[in-house]
């Protein structure tokens, strides 16, 4: 039978795997070590090699059974030529990646960035399997998406398309490292609800989710409000219709523009959707040009594997030709 080496490299941690023709992981593992960001591009570089080469070794597949590597990778990249073009936490500028893990494995390589592999993975596999355009967004450190339209990933021109985090709220808000103002990442991110809850902590709010915690701003998580909103706690309670407030205006913004058949939305946020799904479709209901019915928008259940999923689409659409 053929397989097909996966490879997930993010700035926390790495995945690897190995999937079946069938798309199905053998022994169901996914390897996860974690990744040797600002170690400088060749450290990065081999310990990525080093966990392709041990989750070989522990699903006991040669790698002369293996027809291809599909990796997810950091971008800008050029998913033609497997060029990483600048990812400054990895060290990796104009860095050849495909070409270098081609020369490790001896296989053909495919790769791409985590948002445009999720939005595959859920077109091919998911929640929006045969929908003919699909919209992606992983809610979680940041807001990554990818665009899939008439079946096929939609890159944009330059090959930037799908950048859903950096689209504005506010023209006048907050800085973000883009350059722009105001990105829906800056407001709705798993990593903006923490610094909000930092500075609510620091303006002396009182909630069951900071009791939990003993008013320890380095503990402020979405676990801590999902839990206290589940005990009916005013702050968290509000905390989260804001946020569906936030992610409403985005998605909204996102059906004007593409009208997708499916909106995804994947990431640790799903968690949370009982408590801002309804003000999430009525701020959609309310900004959105057109009725969206909310059958259009699905919840991730590939969630943390959807990349790795995308990346095994990915090799094995390729090498099919």
């Amino acid at each position: 039978m053929d397989h097909y080496l996966i490879l997930d490299i993010g700035g926390t941690k790495t995945t690897a795997a190995v999937f079946t023709e069938n798309g199905e992981p053998v022994k169901d593992l996914f390897l996860v070590v974690p990744s040797k960001t600002y170690e400088g591009c060749d450290a990065v570089f081999e310990n990525t090699v080093a966990a392709g080469r041990r989750v070989l070794k522990e699903t006991g597949i040669d790698i002369k059974e293996v027809k291809g590597i599909g990796t997810a990778a950091p971008g800008p990249l050029d998913h033609e030529t497997g060029v990483i073009i600048n990812v400054p936490l990895m060290g990796w500028k104009d860095f050849p990646l495909g070409p270098e893990l081609q020369r490790e494995f001896g296989v053909p390589v495919r790769l791409d960035n985590d948002g445009n592999l999720g939005a595959l993975a859920e077109q091919r596999l998911g929640v929006a399997k045969g929908a003919r355009s699909v919209v992606y967004m992983t809610v979680s450190t940041g807001c990554g998406g990818g665009i899939v339209l008439n079946g096929d990933v939609y890159r944009g021109f330059t090959g930037s398309a799908g950048e859903l985090g950096h689209t504005t709220l506010d023209m006048n808000g907050i800085p973000c490292n883009c350059g722009s103002n105001g990105c829906l990442e800056l407001y709705a991110s798993g990593t903006a609800m923490n610094k909000r809850m930092r500075r609510d902590i620091e303006k002396g709010i009182r909630s069951k989710a900071f009791d939990d915690i003993g008013y320890d701003k380095e503990k402020v998580s979405g676990k801590i409000l999902g839990k206290a909103a589940g005990e009916g706690d005013g702050y968290a309670l509000s905390f989260l219709r804001e946020e569906g407030r936030y992610l409403g205006t985005g998605l909204a913004g996102f059906f004007n523009l593409l009208d997708p058949e499916v909106f995804v939305l994947g990431g640790g946020i799903t968690h949370l959707r009982k408590w801002f799904y309804d003000e999430m479709i009525r701020t959609i209901e309310r900004c959105a040009v057109s009725p969206v019915s909310p059958d259009r928008i699905r919840f991730s259940e590939l969630n943390d594997k959807v990349v790795v999923y995308g990346a095994y689409c990915l090799i094995k659409e390729f090498l099919k030709g």
